[in-house]
């Protein structure tokens, strides 16, 4: 189990946990839109206005706000330099797996560019390298697939090795800032023998 009891162990932690930046994020953001579609697929028509893991929002917004930001983030990958949204996200209703769809093709054709991971892009943030776009993008995605399955009791997979790379890219900000703007809840205790997932949902302050 990683230990997120103290700040001096984070520390110690985020030191050996290098993030990943090269062409493998691709894949990983590939197989991770598969294991989120295949959730948002299952959802049943009659469950959309049911809770999820992320506060106020429900089923059918989250899955709004999963087509939102694959275009968001494929946007500021192709030198678009969006705006970020600022209303809540809205259900999509039946039109939410096509345009999921839709959104994962176009964020894939943006970052597999040639040298798009390296340049840096029009982001929230300013000016921000290719590859730590992608990471958030690979960071909502895993997290907010598994809030989905979450709240629907549904099965979630997502690939071992972008389990891995949310957390390596995770590690490496300011805890603190990352909690007081409200990103994340305050962490959570992962359960004894937690898995690699489970020890990342705990770090976001869901319950695993």
């Amino acid at each position: 189990m990683l230990p997120w009891s103290t700040h001096e162990e984070t520390e110690e932690v985020r030191d050996m946990l290098e993030p990943v930046r090269g062409p493998e994020l691709i894949g990983l953001l590939e197989r991770s839109f598969a294991a989120t579609s295949a959730v948002l697929k299952a959802v049943p028509p009659q469950r959309r206005d049911d809770p999820t893991p992320c506060e106020g929002w429900t089923v059918g917004q989250l899955g709004g706000h999963l087509v939102g930001g694959a275009t968001y983030f494929g946007r500021s990958a192709a030198g678009m330099a969006p705006d970020l949204p600022t209303e809540e996200p809205r259900s999509l209703g039946d039109d939410t797996t096509a345009a999921f769809r839709e959104a994962v093709e176009f964020n894939l054709a943006a970052f597999r560019r040639p040298g798009v991971l390296d340049a840096d892009h029009g982001f929230v943030f300013g000016p921000t390298p290719g590859w730590v776009i992608a990471s958030i993008s690979l960071s909502e995605v895993l997290l907010h697939g598994w809030d989905l399955a979450r709240a629907l009791d549904l099965p979630y997979s997502p690939d071992d090795g972008a389990v891995d790379a949310v957390l390596r890219f995770q590690m490496q900000g300011s805890e603190d800032q990352l909690r007081a703007e409200g990103m994340f809840a305050p962490a959570e205790q992962a359960p004894p023998n937690a898995t690699p997932l489970q020890e990342l949902v705990a770090f976001t302050g869901r319950l695993p």
